[in-house]
């Protein structure tokens, strides 16, 4: 036993997160965490990782046991190097400090390749998408999205016997995530990972952990993410048709016992029209009969085993009617050049988009995919050409960052003005997506990053609008909402453009096009599986050689 976790507890004011979680872990396993957002995952991680601490409850790890952990929010300001902050982060800069006074350390150093570190570590960054990445530039120079993957790869460089993975599939485009389930699951440390991404949790996990969104405990199935949906389905299926029936048998065995009853008071109040003491004494002996059966009857409901009604959230649905006014409604690039005067820039780039498209783009990170977005929804000015879009069209925009909401604002107050709401209106939307009624006075700034993008499809709803751009949309959406907002996108009518590096989303979006954003192009794409196929083969390459040296 590596790792013992003994009914850990937490409340947050009067909310109870966890309740009395327990379960251990083995050298190597897989592990997915899941549950609806806010039931404490996250909250869990950080309990293992010595972020935060438990109310109750205890953690009991084997003695040298060394966990890492990789936060949802990942920020790193440093004025280190790259190298220089993954050489600390790994623990080999402390190693190599004393390679000349200890031994132990040399024979550690030597264990975990030190000398070979250099090789490993830029390996580790190529099968990131890091690979055109200096090493000796300055951390505090990257992007955001550069910043999360190098953190990542101090993580997986730390070699760690517990990797503590929140939402590890974020910042990474396709090849990456690719070559991160490659080696994951060729690493010989317990990864305990929570992630929206179902493929991925498919492709890495062998046992499933869940916390209850209304017990608020955990239960452990083994078994791949896909078979654990199944066997939750068909469980809750049993559960119900028992509860069914048993309900049906207790109002029949009810009507029984009320037959009975009626039978009972008739009979013991018989008298006869000639006052037949036989007649009378046969119909009260059975009288008295018939109260015995009904109170056997009432017995045997009592002693029933109770079937218990299966707890159901209410159905999360996402409801997006697109308005289809008179007019035009179609997009067209006219060779646009789009980005920034001083820094990156694609194009140029010429494409049609009837009305009714489904256009897939896909790109290495830093590729310009979230750059071409904004650009066709006019909030970036292209450096050249020209975007035409249609007089009738209403675009939504679900951008990655949700840049586009005034975090200043109240809930209510953005609803309102956004989605053109009235009061009451705001109150009822707000519920069917997910909100509770005094959530609605917060400030967008500090809902979740899946609480914003919920309150984006709120205002889309609201609005019924024609064209959905959705940047990365399944980024900090749970699987509950994730379903929902793949049943809309399927039947929705309008035009799509989605940027999206979750396999099971983009295929179950039946584009009409996929494109591939490359060296500052758009290339028409023969289909989705023929890029991941490269992908595919292209990170299990990386793989070898990073196995090759570690």
């Amino acid at each position: 036993m590596e790792l013992k976790v003994e009914k850990i507890s937490k409340v947050f004011g009067t909310t109870t997160v966890l309740d009395s979680v327990s379960f251990s872990l083995e050298r190597g396993q897989k592990v997915a965490l899941v549950g609806n957002n806010g039931t404490g995952k996250s909250t869990l991680l950080k309990i293992l990782a010595g972020v935060v601490e438990a109310d109750s409850g205890t953690v009991k790890k084997r003695k040298g046991l060394v966990v890492a952990y990789l936060p949802q929010d990942t920020s790193l300001v440093s004025e280190e190097t790259v190298e220089q902050y993954l050489r600390g982060v790994s623990g080999i800069a402390s190693l190599e400090q004393c390679l000349d006074s200890s031994s132990e350390a040399q024979a550690e150093y030597e264990r975990r390749n030190g000398y070979g570190f250099q090789h490993c570590m830029e390996l580790v960054l190529a099968g990131l998408g890091l690979r055109l990445l200096a090493c000796d530039r300055p951390i505090n120079t990257l992007s955001s999205g550069q910043k999360s993957k190098v953190f990542m790869a101090g993580v997986l460089l730390s070699d760690a016997d517990v990797l503590l993975l929140d939402e590890p599939t974020n910042n990474l485009d396709l090849p990456a995530l690719i070559w991160l389930e490659h080696f994951l699951s060729k690493s010989e440390a317990i990864c305990l990972v929570v992630s929206h991404d179902r493929l991925f949790l498919d492709r890495v996990a062998r046992k499933i952990m869940e916390i209850d969104w209304y017990t608020r405990q955990l239960t452990v199935t083994n078994g791949r993410y896909s078979e654990y949906l199944a066997r939750a389905d068909k469980e809750r299926e049993r559960q119900l048709e028992a509860f069914i029936a048993q309900q049906e048998e207790i109002r029949r065995l009810t009507e029984s016992a009320r037959a009975k009853r009626i039978e009972a008071m008739q009979g013991a109040s018989y008298r006869g029209k000639d006052n037949d003491k036989y007649l009378r004494g046969f119909k009260r002996d059975r009288s008295a009969g018939s109260g015995k059966t009904a109170k056997a009857i009432e017995k045997r409901i009592e002693h029933m085993d109770s079937v218990a009604k299966p707890v159901e959230r209410e159905m999360f649905r996402i409801e997006l009617d697109a308005q289809n006014p008179g007019g035009t409604r179609d997009i067209t690039l006219n060779e646009i050049v789009a980005g920034y005067s001083q820094g990156f820039r694609i194009g140029p780039i010429s494409l049609f988009v009837p009305y009714g498209s489904r256009l897939a783009i896909i790109g290495s990170n830093g590729s310009g995919k979230s750059t071409l977005l904004k650009t066709i929804s006019k909030q970036l000015v292209p450096l050249a050409g020209s975007v035409v879009l249609g007089n009738s069209l209403i675009i939504g925009n679900l951008m990655q960052e949700h840049d586009n909401l005034p975090r200043t604002d109240s809930m209510k107050d953005c609803l309102m003005r956004r989605g053109k709401l009235a009061k009451q209106d705001t109150y009822a939307l707000a519920v069917r997506y997910g909100f509770q009624t005094e959530e609605l006075d917060k400030k967008v700034a500090d809902l979740s990053p899946g609480g914003r993008a919920r309150l984006l499809l709120a205002i889309f709803s609201a609005l019924s609008v024609n064209v959905l751009l959705l940047d990365e949309p399944t980024n900090h959406l749970d699987l509950e909402a994730l379903d929902a907002l793949e049943e809309a996108v399927q039947h929705y009518q309008g035009t799509v453009i989605l940027v999206s590096h979750d396999r099971y989303f983009l295929e179950r979006f039946k584009s009409t096009d996929t494109y591939l954003i490359t060296e500052g192009g758009l290339v028409r794409q023969t289909s989705l599986a023929t890029y991941l196929a490269k992908a595919e083969k292209e990170a299990k390459r990386l793989i070898r050689d990073t196995w090759d040296v570690v």
